[in-house]
């Protein structure tokens, strides 16, 4: 069942079909929540909570922009009023000891994990620039469709993109000339 067939079902009353639609998007709905919130509960919940919103208000999607740039749209609304309504004290200290630790060097430069360093770069972004590289890099979204996604300008979006490439880059040079270093 393809993705127009899944919304078709759904609508129609099969809510084993929006199932379809879950698997296909929640990895990428749960990143962008994660990327807002920092915090893996909260961005669990989060996902969970944008899922329900898109099932009760999938009879308002219309078409008129990709069914990814709803829902990411409707994910990224729930992380920012989730994060609003966080109490700031409460934070867990773990996890955010552990979103800002310095990295963790290897002995082997092959055994080096990527994905882990460019994790650890997009932490110490902005929440608003790191989603916005994660739709545009990782879920393939043009910068039309972010700024439907979060309501910012096309011109704020490519400015942040561009900016946010700058700090990427610095962070990952920061992070190799010290991977260097541990290895003399």
């Amino acid at each position: 069942m393809n993705e127009e067939q899944a919304i078709a079902a759904t609508r129609a009353g099969d809510h084993r079909a929006f199932a379809v639609l879950v698997g296909q998007y929640q990895h990428m709905v749960y990143t962008v929540c994660s990327r807002v919130l920092r915090h893996a509960h909260e961005a669990e919940e989060a996902a969970q909570d944008s899922f329900v919103k898109a099932y009760q208000h999938l009879a308002s999607y219309q078409g008129q922009s990709k069914f990814s740039t709803w829902l990411y749209s409707i994910a990224y609304r729930t992380a920012i009023s989730k994060l609003r309504a966080m109490p700031t004290a409460t934070a867990d200290l773990e996890d955010a000891a552990h979103a800002s630790a310095p990295f963790q060097h290897s002995t082997d430069m092959e055994g080096m994990d990527r994905k882990a360093a460019l994790d650890r770069a997009l932490a110490q972004l902005p929440a608003e620039d790191a989603t916005i590289v994660t739709l545009f890099y990782l879920a393939e979204q043009s910068v039309e469709e972010i700024v439907t996604a979060t309501g910012l300008s096309a011109s704020n979006v490519k400015v942040k993109l561009h900016r946010s490439r700058k700090k990427l880059l610095e962070h990952l040079q920061q992070d190799l000339k010290e991977e260097t270093w541990a290895l003399l």
